[in-house]
C-alpha cells in the first residue's frame, strides 16, 4: 500500500517512499530515513530511505544480475520493454507531474512539461531499440575487415539533478 501524500493521485500507487531494487520496495540496511521537504511551503511532505556505501553496492549488483539476462533479449522485444514505459509514464502523467512539483517546488505546467519533454526520450529509444546495427568495413590494411558490433555492455550509474528530475 502507498504512504498517504498531501495532494490528491488519481493512483496512489504511483508514490513510493521506499526504493526499487531487485523487483521489490526496499528500506535503507541502516534503515534511517531523510525528510522530504516542499520547497514552496518548507514542510516535509515525506521521507525516503537514506541509502548507504551497501545499499548502493546491493542495487548495482542486483541491475547487474538483471542485465546478464537482458543482455540476451532480442531488440524488438527490448523495444517493447520501452514502449511499455513510456506508456506507464503516460498512463500516469499527472501524477507523476504532481509529485515533481511537491519534490522540486517547480509549478505543476512546468513538471507537466517536464514529463512530456521526457516522454520524448522513452519513444525515441523504443524506436531505436529495433534500429540498432553494426557496420562492415575494409581497413587499410589487405585482407582484413573491421566490424562493429552494438550491443548492451552493462550497468550505467547516472546522477540525477533535483530540479530535473524526470528529464
Amino acid at each position: 500500500m502507498a504512504p498517504s501524500v498531501p495532494f490528491k493521485l488519481n493512483d496512489p500507487d504511483v508514490f513510493h517512499d521506499t526504493c526499487l531494487v531487485n523487483g521489490e520496495w526496499i528500506e535503507s540496511k541502516s534503515g534511517k530515513r531523510f525528510d522530504v521537504y516542499d520547497p514552496g511551503n518548507g514542510k516535509v511532505w515525506a521521507s525516503a530511505p537514506d541509502m548507504g556505501p551497501d545499499d548502493v553496492d546491493n542495487a548495482v549488483k542486483a541491475a547487474h544480475s538483471a542485465f546478464e539476462s537482458y543482455k540476451k533479449v532480442n531488440p524488438r522485444t527490448r523495444a517493447q520493454c520501452l514502449l511499455k514505459w513510456d506508456q506507464l509514464i503516460r498512463q500516469h502523467r499527472d501524477d507523476i507531474a504532481q509529485i515533481v512539483t511537491y519534490e522540486t517546488g517547480k509549478p505543476l505546467f512546468e513538471s507537466q512539461g517536464e514529463l512530456d519533454y521526457a516522454l520524448g526520450f522513452t519513444w525515441w529509444f523504443a524506436g531505436e531499440a529495433e534500429r540498432v546495427q553494426g557496420t562492415v568495413q575494409t581497413p587499410a590494411a589487405p585482407n582484413r575487415r573491421v566490424f562493429t558490433v552494438k550491443q548492451p555492455i552493462g550497468v550505467a550509474v547516472a546522477l540525477v539533478p533535483w530540479n530535473f528530475p524526470i528529464a
